[in-house]
């Protein structure tokens, strides 16, 4: 009997051998719980914890596209900056959009006439080194009704950047800018890219809002943020890019199709009465001039440093034909051996009296073809 019951003791698990296990198995199913919504969150980019890529080489890397800022970097849930609000889009109080552009390394004298012609109230987030380039056509986009804000001075993603240097891209710009009109109060963060650390640097540097986007016009296509087309209130993202007029007449049509007007985001801003444009009839858009080349450079986009690249179209002279008004244009044959056939110059043979430039060089002289310099700093791209 006795035997038995030592059986029965030794052949039955024990009650705290049991709870143990119990316990055990619910630790195991909450680390397993807790593993996986952590690797959901930060390892496949969840929309509340996504941030902007890192830059390629440092936070002073130069721009390596023509459009840095894009609807993918917006992260809708971040509202504020510190003591700045962010501003993505505004109340619908009336049936208005805001046009915004960005960067600044191809102005366009075409949008000037755009500006002038509908009177539209346009926002540029201009770089301090773009705005250097060109100040004669800054002036006439104030002229013309614009209003120029903050984009620091050499477009950083500024979360990567010390407090002191944050402040210094930030406020630098805002003294050289204002040489153009009223001080900006208003920031656009490169890339999208802010903390409530830049919101402090923005804030201790004047700034009153950050202003974000939520729709956008790239490559001649208009998206939105939400996905369902255009609505009063939308910030809209364009970038001074070579061929800005077209799209921006584009966008202009979208524009008036939906029977909205396009209002000065400033005011909207500081709650003054808006001054509203609107487009009464579809603009016509003139097609590209056709080329004699289907050949393309390849467009080392938006970074404006790199020499020897631009972003128009470039065209050669095929069957290496000379173009040059008045001259032969034998096919396979040059038009004087050795001589440069520019107008008004001496054809001496053997001597070229382009003073030292060539229009072999990858460029058309075809009437009619552009012959933009492969220079990313010229204008009117």
């Amino acid at each position: 009997m006795e035997g038995e019951t030592a059986l029965m003791m030794y052949g039955k698990a024990s009650p705290l051998r049991s709870h143990f296990g119990k316990i055990l198995g619910l630790f195991i199913l909450v680390l397993v719980i807790s593993t996986t919504v952590f690797v959901k969150n930060y390892y496949f980019n969840s929309n509340s914890l996504k941030k902007p890529n890192k830059p390629p080489s440092s936070a002073n890397a130069t721009l390596n596209n023509n459009r840095s800022e894009s609807l993918d970097q917006l992260n809708p849930t971040r509202t504020s900056a510190g003591p700045i609000k962010v501003v993505y889009e505004l109340p619908e109080k009336q049936p208005v959009v805001y046009i915004t552009i960005d960067d600044g390394w191809y102005p366009n004298e075409e949008v000037i006439k755009l500006m002038q012609q509908y009177h539209l109230p346009i926002t540029t987030f201009l770089i301090e080194q773009a705005a250097q380039k060109h100040p004669d056509f800054w002036l006439k986009f104030i002229k013309a009704g614009g209003h120029i804000e903050d984009h620091t001075v050499n477009h950083p993603y500024l979360t990567h950047l010390s407090p002191t240097d944050q402040k210094n891209q930030i406020s630098q710009p805002i003294d050289y800018l204002s040489q153009f009109g009223s001080p900006p109060n208003e920031l656009r963060p490169p890339y999208g890219d802010f903390n409530s650390e830049v919101g402090q640097a923005a804030h201790d540097s004047g700034i009153k809002y950050i202003v974000m986007w939520d729709a956008e016009m790239e490559n001649s296509r208009f998206t939105t943020r939400s996905g369902l087309g255009l609505k009063a209130g939308d910030i809209i993202l364009l970038h001074w890019v070579p061929g800005l007029d077209q799209e921006l007449m584009k966008l202009l049509n979208i524009i008036q199709k939906q029977n909205l007007g396009i209002a000065d985001l400033t005011q909207a801003l500081t709650g003054e009465p808006l001054t509203i444009s609107w487009i009464k009839a579809p603009i016509p858009i003139p097609k590209p001039i056709p080329t004699t080349s289907t050949e393309t450079s390849t467009t080392t986009s938006g970074n404006p440093k790199t020499p020897g690249t631009a972003g128009t179209p470039r065209t050669s002279n095929t069957s290496g034909t000379s173009n040059t008004p008045g001259a032969s244009n034998t096919p396979g044959t040059s038009n004087t051996s050795g001589t440069s056939n520019t107008p008004g110059a001496s054809n001496t043979p053997g001597t070229s009296n382009t003073s030292g430039t060539s229009n072999t060089s990858g460029t058309s002289n075809t009437p009619g073809a552009s012959n933009t310099p492969e220079n990313p700093d010229t204008w009117g791209a």
